[in-house]
């Protein structure tokens, strides 16, 4: 960074003086020294004229002429003694100029002699800044590229693809460049690494937990009620593995999603009569009578069932389900009448094993893994999980998917 300040800081101020001093050296050559010598060429020549009678005057000088005191002007003496030997001075003010003259102890002043001023330097200021454009744009242009192809390579990280940002030692932001693709590499090995152990302990537990349950199944000396507790311990633990091995996958970014055309009211219709015998408030569905989304429509239908499970975990008596296009996305909403869902908490529960307090027991809580899952499937179909408030006074929990 400081490489890159200091090579800017020193490009400017090397061509600010450059271009300075090129643009000054053409005016000054274009501007030369002709207003002076034409002034000086006029000034010989009125006083040629003034050496006249005064009758003639008007019709050679062609400039009104008056007399003025002769202390009017603060004379320098060797100006004052060029007055006494018949010469004129000019004295410019503004853009005109002044000529005085001394013909018999009285001082004469002709003018004033407008100066039509030149129009060059605002073509000199032009080309000036327009140098300094040219310059600064030369500069800028391959900063601007790499910068881009920055920019291009961390988009193909976000999207799990190889970043690639080396660039050539002699840009400027190569350090830059390298620091993120060494930060890349890192953040890749990490998941990698959290992939790689989440699958393994995953599968590990799932041969232990497949012996207990084969196991139980075989003790006969155990009491029915303990047996019946142990299985459940078991299944419980089989679903959390089922979870957490869902979970991994949609961690990975090399997910391929096949996504075809679906419609939502029969998925959702589907997912209801599935989830109708489980225990709970009974849903209620709000539908359109079709509504197509481009969309995988098996993790879809993952996605909707965990969101109703979560519902009949916590309603007390009602479930509704509406679909609605808005502003070119359909808007999924499953509503219910429980305890809801306080703001300060509405972040957290979309983090994975991350549950409320009130169901960490065992009767109602979940693993943490429903609403993480649920937010994952909708980031992959670009769309988002909104968390407030339900009509009914519990949670509203809303997918928005984009249509097109």
């Amino acid at each position: 960074m400081h490489r890159l300040f200091l090579h800017f800081y020193l490009f400017l101020l090397l061509v600010l003086f450059g271009l300075g001093w090129t643009v000054d050296q053409l005016w000054q050559y274009a501007q030369g020294d002709q207003p002076p010598a034409l002034i000086e060429t006029l000034a010989e020549q009125m006083a040629l004229v003034m050496r006249l009678p005064e009758a003639q005057w008007p019709s050679h000088l062609g400039l009104p002429y008056q007399l003025v005191a002769s202390d009017s002007v603060s004379w320098q003496p060797a100006e004052w003694l060029l007055l006494q030997q018949g010469h004129l001075l000019p004295l410019f003010q503004d853009n005109s100029v002044f000529f005085y003259a001394l013909r018999d102890d009285q001082l004469w002043q002709v003018g004033p002699l407008v100066l039509h001023e030149r129009a060059g330097f605002d073509w000199f200021s032009i080309l000036f800044f327009s140098l300094l454009a040219v310059a600064v744009a030369l500069w800028l242009w391959p900063v601007a590229r790499d910068i881009r192809f920055l920019q291009q390579g961390l988009a193909r990280f976000g999207k799990g693809q190889p970043a690639a940002l080396q660039l050539p030692a002699r840009s400027f932001i190569a350090p830059i460049a390298d620091s993120f693709q060494q930060m890349s590499q890192q953040i890749i090995s990490l998941l990698e690494l959290q992939r790689e152990m989440t699958h393994a302990v995953s599968h590990e537990l799932r041969t232990p937990i497949a012996r207990l349950k084969f196991a139980l199944e075989m003790a006969t000396p155990l009491p029915e009620q303990d047996k019946q507790l142990m299985l459940q311990d078991v299944c419980e633990l089989q679903q959390l593995v089922d979870e957490m091995l869902d979970y991994a996958k949609l961690q990975s970014h090399q997910l391929d999603l096949k996504k075809q055309q679906v419609d939502l009211t029969e998925l959702i219709h589907n997912v209801s009569e599935k989830l109708a015998p489980l225990p709970g408030a009974p849903i209620h569905l709000q539908l359109p009578a079709s509504a197509l989304l481009y969309c995988d429509a098996h993790y879809l239908e993952r996605a909707l069932q965990n969101l109703l499970i979560n519902a009949k975990r916590y309603a007390k008596s009602q479930i509704t389900v509406e679909l609605n296009l808005q502003q070119g996305c359909w808007r999924l909403s499953v509503n219910d009448d429980g305890p809801g869902i306080a703001v300060e908490h509405r972040a957290k529960v979309l983090k994975p094993f991350h549950r409320l307090e009130q169901s960490r027991n065992r009767d109602e809580g979940g693993f943490g893994l429903g609403l993480a899952i649920v937010q994952r499937i909708v980031q992959w179909h670009q769309g988002k999980l909104i968390i407030s408030d339900s009509a009914l006074g519990g949670a509203s929990l809303q997918l928005l998917l984009p249509k097109d």
